[in-house]
Formats: structure tokens, C-alpha cells, sequence
């Protein structure tokens, strides 16, 4: 005959399987999948056939002027006509409206793509 110990442990174990087994049941009781959104990739913004894009490393930043080093050499970049913009987060992703323009970063893995950054023009700052 078991002894009480026993009876307790075996007791206490079949409850704990039964309360995970019901946990785990009740979270995917409703089969939860990723959300889906719609992505509109707009064409017009591709470069021309005949540009060429330089990538570089950021060395010094100033007041009046960026420095990069590419493969061709340092460049110089002034920033009197260019307009910075400040990134900020999005607080509350429910206040973006339909169609507002984005620009959305990725990276390919070997098994999915993953998105790594998404950018949203306020409407008053996009030409």
C-alpha cells in the first residue's frame, strides 16, 4: 500500500499537468496567428538605371558638414541645404492613418524575412 507521501505527490503532479495542459489549451484555444498587414510597395521612388548609390562609413559629423569614408575616397557632405529630420517613436501604432507613406527595412534570413524598422512621414514633413 502506497504510503500518504506518496499519494500526496502524485496527487500534487497530477495537478500541475492538468493546470498546464488547461493553461495552455485556454491561450491557444482561439488558433492566434501572426496579424496581417497590407503592403503596397510604391515604384516610383526606384533610382534610375544609370544612378549610382555610394555607401560609406559616417567619421565626423559637424555643424555645417558630414564626413564619409567610401571605397573612393573621403567625401565631404555639406548639410546648409540639406533638412534633417528627428526620428521619434510611435507611441500609439493605432494613430497612423490608411495610407500614410512609410518606409519599411528589411533583412532576409535563411528561413523568412524579417522587418527590421519602420519609418512613417508625418504629412505636414512629406513634399
Amino acid at each position: 500500500m502506497p504510503s500518504r507521501r506518496s499519494s500526496v505527490i502524485y496527487a500534487i503532479s497530477l495537478l500541475a499537468v492538468f493546470g498546464i495542459s488547461f493553461g495552455i489549451g485556454y491561450v491557444y484555444q482561439y488558433d492566434p496567428q501572426r496579424d496581417l498587414i497590407e503592403l503596397v510597395i510604391d515604384r516610383s521612388a526606384e533610382l534610375p538605371h544609370d544612378s549610382n548609390l555610394i555607401s560609406g562609413t559616417v567619421r565626423e559629423v559637424s555643424a555645417t558638414a558630414v564626413t564619409v569614408e567610401t571605397e573612393s575616397g573621403i567625401l565631404q557632405i555639406p548639410l546648409a541645404d540639406i533638412t534633417l529630420e528627428a526620428l521619434l517613436p510611435l507611441e500609439d501604432p493605432a494613430t497612423v492613418a490608411i495610407g500614410t507613406t512609410a518606409n519599411l527595412g528589411g533583412e532576409r534570413t535563411s528561413t523568412e524575412r524579417v522587418i527590421t524598422g519602420l519609418v512613417f512621414f508625418d504629412g505636414e514633413a512629406w513634399p
